[in-house]
């Protein structure tokens, strides 16, 4: 009988229906809801960020934005969708404001808070360079990579077993999920022209406190050719076009730059060669090479190198000698 009666008054009263509906939160009913993305996701302290509104579910209705930080207006940044700003000092909160009022007099806000952690990544890729090289080592296909992540609040270097570490490589986890106390990875690099490594920090109630996003380039082996002067050693510039050798003999050693030092001693093929001729050198050293002078003209010298375990990380140079 209730029914019946419920059913009637649904038919000839549909309003009534309506209007209850729509007296509690029509974004609740709707689905109509925003919310703020900032980039990068978890600032470092002093770090600029853009904070952009999400409004997707609105279907991009136009409305007056106003922005608020720690309940202050920001009338300089007022009906702008996206916007920037810098974090403030580590551990510092801050809270962010969002609020979209409509023609139709409706009000919806969306809420973001940062609180910002120093976070570095310390990345050393584990390729020869020589004693002398200035720069960086870099990865090579196929070679190791160690990294590190420091972590630091107010007082300093974090206690890293007090944290949950998650490492993702290409999106996809290193080490099958959050480790306490993995603020150190260890990642071979596939192929491909770069990677990508993302490190969340959790704290002990599993919240993320920082997260970070970090490109790794590959490059290829590179060999460099350098003279070895019998008082000074190892010459520190390259050999770049001719060389001539002025006394009796001089030695050359090959230089392979961002080598998997895995490789070293393991299954590596070098070779040398004398105008296309592969030949025997008398160093123990497979990167060296000892060139007597004798008639007058010139030589083509070539050094190949091949790691058989990771044959992308071969390589193959040449110079001209005048003798």
């Amino acid at each position: 009988m209730r029914f019946t009666v419920f059913l009637l008054i649904a038919i000839l009263f549909p309003n009534v229906l309506v209007f209850a509906q729509v007296g509690g939160s029509i974004s609740a009913i709707t689905g109509e809801s925003i919310s703020i993305t900032l980039d990068p996701q978890y600032p470092n302290p002093g770090e600029q960020v853009t904070a952009t509104i999400d409004d997707y579910a609105l279907g991009g209705s136009g409305a007056a934005i106003t922005w608020y930080f720690d309940g202050l207006s920001a009338p300089a940044v007022a009906n702008n969708r996206a916007i920037t700003f810098t974090a403030p000092a580590v551990e510092t909160p801050l809270r962010i404001v969002a609020r979209l009022r409509f023609t139709d007099g409706r009000t919806i806000e969306a809420v973001r808070s940062i609180s910002p952690l120093y976070l570095d990544l310390i990345i050393e890729p584990q390729t020869y360079t020589p004693i002398f090289y200035q720069g960086r080592a870099l990865p090579t296909k196929g070679s190791l990579v160690n990294i590190n992540a420091l972590l630091q609040n107010k007082k300093g270097p974090v206690d890293s077993t007090r944290y949950s570490y998650t490492w993702n490589l290409n999106n996809k986890s290193v080490y099958g999920g959050a480790r306490l106390g993995g603020n150190w990875a260890q990642i071979e690099v596939p192929h491909g022209k770069s990677n990508i490594v993302t490190i969340s920090i959790q704290n002990e109630r599993g919240i993320t406190v920082a997260r970070k996003l970090v490109a790794i380039p590959t490059v290829n082996l590179e060999t460099q050719f350098y003279q070895i002067n019998t008082l000074s050693g190892l010459s520190q510039r390259a050999i770049v076009g001719d060389i001539t050798i002025t006394g009796n003999s001089t030695s050359i050693k090959a230089v392979p730059y961002y080598l998997d030092s895995r490789s070293i001693n393991g299954d590596l093929f070098t070779q040398w060669s004398i105008n296309n001729l592969p030949t025997l050198t008398n160093s123990p050293d497979p990167f060296e090479i000892n060139l007597e002078a004798g008639v007058t003209g010139r030589a083509q010298i070539g050094f190949k190198i091949h790691n058989l375990s990771e044959l992308l990380q071969s390589d193959e140079g040449s110079f001209q000698v005048k003798l």
